[in-house]
């Protein structure tokens, strides 16, 4: 079995004041090449935490993560090979797309030649030629989604993290941004990995699905297995919020 994404005991706390919050509790996960795996849990679950380790963008306290058989820590030019979306992106208000784009392209190294033909290919995969001349401001919620789509994928990555990308979208948007996942996953056969506290969404989506509570992957399974063994997502989503409120109360 080819694993894209090796997670294994990896554990993570903050300091909070006197205190130590434990954001990631020992977790281990294993995500298959080319699958879209989802990552469900309520807010706090530590599901943002995760994406930051596997980024780089923080670090471990303990464990380790493989991308693509290499340790990410000690072989940076992985990331490389690994791009992040985010439902929160922003950019800067004056930027037109083709700035945008064109910024990006080069910060990820690419040559003008490279730039310009992924760049055109882009645009017309998540189809926004037609607004490459206009202002980020100006746009739509879902054409700035599938600019933040086109702008993650200019390095052609291999690793697709998806950090909640319908969230506070229209459910018609929503909707199309879906389709646009599961495009690229079939057209582009990418590891994608979903994080999202929709409960039809992953389970839409995904393959697999782990649910998180406090740092720790407490199932993981099937769509359909999970289905058969809670009844459905929601019901079981919503059983951990409120033992989650109880035990804060």
């Amino acid at each position: 079995m080819e694993y894209s994404i090796e997670i294994k005991n990896i554990s993570k706390r903050f300091r909070q004041g006197k205190h130590q919050i434990h954001a990631i509790r020992n977790l281990s996960l294993k995500i298959k090449k080319g699958e879209i795996f989802g990552l469900l849990g309520p807010n706090g679950a530590g599901k943002s935490t995760l994406l930051n380790i596997i980024t780089t963008i923080i670090t471990q306290d303990s464990g380790t993560v493989t991308l693509l058989d290499k340790n990410h820590q000690k072989e940076k030019s992985v990331l490389q090979r690994m791009s992040l979306a985010s439902g929160d992106a922003r950019f800067h208000w004056v930027l037109r797309v083709r700035d945008i784009l064109k910024f990006y392209s080069i910060a990820y190294g690419l040559s003008r030649q490279e730039r310009e033909k992924r760049i055109s290919e882009l645009s017309k995969f998540f189809g926004i030629t037609g607004i490459m001349e206009r202002r980020f401001d100006g746009l739509s919620t879902g054409e700035r989604m599938r600019l933040v789509f086109a702008k993650s994928l200019l390095n052609n990555p291999e690793i697709l993290l998806l950090d909640e990308p319908t969230l506070g979208l229209d459910p018609d948007i929503a909707i199309k941004i879906r389709s646009e996942i599961l495009r690229m996953n079939k057209e582009m056969g990418m590891t994608i990995l979903l994080t999202s506290h929709y409960m039809h969404e992953v389970e839409q989506l995904c393959s697999r699905i782990a649910f998180i509570r406090k740092g720790k992957i407490v199932d993981l399974g099937t769509a359909v297995d999970i289905k058969k063994k809670y009844g459905n997502l929601e019901k079981y989503f919503v059983k951990m919020v409120q033992e989650d409120e109880t035990e804060q109360d």
